[in-house]
């Protein structure tokens, strides 16, 4: 039997490294925000975030953690947060990045914001994640 998997954030990113989008989506809170690095507004809603991570379990390459760190954010009053600190590959060209989980009362994902570098690597990203919402390819 496997460790168990005892929080949001953590069963999140098993999913994430599983391609277990089914499992990422039911970590997500009703109320979802996600602030994306490769889209101009917020996406809100569990089902408007589930084709982004579909993308971006399509797209961005060999990704694997290499930390954690926790503690709270104010923007909306005090809020549980934790920042996972990853690495891949999008189209060959090397990324970094963080994200920002929020975690709401019931244990689920209420804001997630992303960012990466380089901008080689976002500008990839962002073409690759248009591209596949546009054709599903």
């Amino acid at each position: 039997m496997g460790p168990v998997l005892s929080d949001a954030v953590t069963r999140f990113r098993a999913a994430y490294l599983a391609h277990d989008l089914e499992a990422m989506t039911a970590e997500l809170g009703p109320d979802f925000e996600l602030h994306s690095a490769v889209a101009a507004e917020p996406i809100r809603g569990r089902d408007a975030g589930r084709p982004l991570f579909q993308a971006l379990l399509e797209v961005f390459d060999h990704v694997h953690y290499l930390g954690e760190l926790s503690g709270a954010v104010w923007n909306s009053g005090p809020a549980q947060a934790r920042v996972l600190l990853f690495r891949g590959h999008v189209d060959n060209v090397a990324a970094d990045g963080i994200a920002l989980l929020q975690v709401d009362d019931s244990d689920r994902i209420a804001v997630m914001t992303s960012m990466i570098r380089p901008m080689a690597a976002m500008t990839a990203l962002s073409e690759r994640i248009h591209e596949f919402l546009e054709t599903g390819l």
